[in-house]
C-alpha cells in the first residue's frame, strides 16, 4: 500500500511541475506580447518624428505599415487570422 501512495505522490509532483512549466510558458508569451507592443510604439514614435521634422512621407508611411503588420502579428486575434488564412490556402484536401 505504501508503494501505491508513493506513486500517487510522484504523479502529483509531476503534474505540478507540468502546470508550472505551462504557467511559465504563458507568462513568457505575455511578456513577448508586451515587448512587441513596446517595439510597435517605438516604431510609431520614430515615424512621427520623421514625418514632423524631415517631411519624408514615404519613409514615415513605411514605418506605419510595418507597425500595423507588427500589431497584427502581436495580437492573438491577428495570429488566429494568419493561421486560418494559411490553413485555407495550403490545407491538404
Amino acid at each position: 500500500m505504501h508503494t501505491v501512495h508513493t506513486i500517487h505522490a510522484l504523479i502529483a509532483t509531476t503534474a505540478e511541475g507540468g502546470g508550472s512549466l505551462e504557467s511559465a510558458a504563458a507568462k513568457a508569451g505575455e511578456t513577448g506580447r508586451k515587448v512587441a507592443m513596446s517595439m510597435i510604439a517605438l516604431g510609431f514614435a520614430i515615424a512621427s518624428i520623421v514625418l514632423a521634422f524631415r517631411r519624408d512621407f514615404k519613409e514615415a508611411a513605411g514605418i506605419f505599415a510595418i507597425g500595423l503588420v507588427a500589431i497584427l502579428l502581436a495580437t492573438p486575434a491577428g495570429v488566429n487570422v494568419l493561421h486560418d488564412t494559411v490553413n485555407s490556402l495550403f490545407a491538404a484536401s
